[in-house]
């Protein structure tokens, strides 16, 4: 994976102007990461309870000390409608009904202002994620994975994604750039670090 030093070079202002906005600037220097964390966790037939464990399971790894390096980031001054985009009690209830434990890799170092902008667009995108996801284990026979849906089911019909996208472009991308990269990029990290595990790891 492409060290956040070597993505700041990446970023210069030649190659993503600031007119372009923070939201396609990461969205171009994330796509490598995004496609092999999508590529990995398609390999799980989420409607198998083993693997649809797998799959809560490295969420779960990730999502948790994410959401509290942003909680600890004051997240909630920056979007106020935090408590409503926590899926923090959501994946929980769900680890529940099919038997895993959240297994958290270590929290990220403190986050600054443009950390916290960096890590709510992977955390947003995995939303949207989320929501293709879910289509696959509506096919699942077994009572236990359609019953254990409140992660990837969360946020429907609150449009998260276009208010996530009003207050990212509402602030300059050369002023932000480099820590909302590199915000990003550390939580794809985590992400792939997460799913990397081993089933039933």
């Amino acid at each position: 994976m492409p060290t956040p030093a070597g993505l700041h070079k990446i970023s210069s202002p030649a190659a993503y102007p600031a007119a372009a906005g923070l939201r396609l600037c990461l969205r171009s220097v994330t796509a490598e990461a995004h496609a092999r964390l999508d590529a990995r966790l398609g390999t799980l037939d989420l409607t198998l309870l083993p693997s649809y464990r797998k799959y809560l399971e490295a969420n779960a790894a990730a999502l948790l000390p994410l959401e509290a390096a942003l909680q600890a980031a004051r997240v909630a001054e920056i979007f106020p409608d935090w408590e409503l985009r926590s899926r923090q009690a959501a994946i929980l209830e769900d680890l529940a009904r099919v038997g895993g434990q959240p297994k958290p890799l270590p929290v990220p170092r403190p986050l600054d202002f443009g950390g916290v902008l960096g890590t709510m667009y992977v955390l947003e995108s995995s939303r949207l994620d989320a929501r293709v996801r879910l289509n696959a284990v509506k096919c699942s026979t077994d009572a236990r994975v359609l019953h254990a849906t409140a992660f990837l089911r969360h946020g429907a019909g609150q449009h998260f994604w276009p208010s996530f996208l009003a207050m990212l472009e509402s602030h300059p991308a050369a002023d932000h750039e480099t820590e909302a990269i590199d915000g990003a990029m550390r939580a794809f990290a985590m992400f792939e670090d997460a799913a990397a595990r081993p089933l039933g790891g």
